[in-house]
């Protein structure tokens, strides 16, 4: 894979597919050399291109090579996982609450009470932001601003549909299968739970939750895309 390399005003016209297929070689090597000036380089051109194109965004993170942290825009400290890992580590614990005699639905549980908690806690800091930069909102387009908002960070692409009163997931990470193994995650309670503490928060309604609408057109079963979550 060539690395695109700016010297100068060399310059050469050249598509964003082209830089991402590129993007990934280039951090790494960028990561082990004296300078990453030529990966700036290679940010600035890719930020230019797709400038309005509605396939990509860049989203920044900086790392403190002191500390190791990964900061976000927020100022706020991250961590990034292969959406594989990520899987892998709610298996893990699905199989040994299960082999510990719960069952399906007292798993199910777990993962929804551990999702909705993080999903509290995000749309607290979510609401902050929006009464920050965007002021008062009606709660319809409050929801559109965080499926906005949350489909930036590699959970999949969540979009509001007012008339059905639902949530859909486009690509959600908890039903991808495994690269290597072609297995679909055990449990996917997580991310409802999530959604059901987000939505709890910024609609004022801690009770708020939502019921898994997909049925027959779940993606683990049936190869579909979205899933749908209805909001009771």
């Amino acid at each position: 894979m060539a690395i695109l390399r700016y010297d100068g005003d060399k310059e050469r016209n050249i598509n964003e597919d082209e830089v991402i297929d590129s993007f990934g070689e280039l951090v790494r090597k960028s990561e082990r050399a004296p300078s990453n000036q030529n990966l700036r380089g290679v940010i600035s051109k890719l930020e230019d291109n797709i400038k309005g194109n509605e396939k990509y965004l860049i989203k920044m993170f900086l790392v403190d090579k002191t500390t190791g942290a990964m900061i976000n825009s927020d100022n706020s400290p991250n961590i990034s996982f292969r959406v594989d890992t990520i899987n892998l580590i709610f298996d893990s614990i699905t199989k040994s609450v299960r082999d510990a005699g719960l069952t399906v639905e007292q798993t199910d549980g777990i993962f929804f009470a551990a999702g909705k908690k993080c999903g509290k806690e995000f749309g607290r800091n979510f609401a902050t932001y929006l009464e920050r930069y965007k002021g008062a909102l009606p709660p319809e387009e409050v929801i559109k601003e965080w499926c906005e908002f949350d489909s930036f960070v590699g959970w999949g692409k969540l979009s509001y549909d007012h008339a059905e009163r639902a949530v859909k997931i486009t690509n959600n990470f908890q039903t991808k299968p495994n690269e290597r193994t072609d297995e679909y995650p055990l449990n996917c309670s997580f991310f409802r739970g999530y959604i059901s503490g987000v939505l709890g928060f910024i609609l004022h309604n801690p009770a708020q939750e939502v019921t898994c609408a997909s049925q027959d057109k779940c993606p683990k079963n049936f190869g579909g895309r979205d899933c749908i979550l209805k909001i009771n």
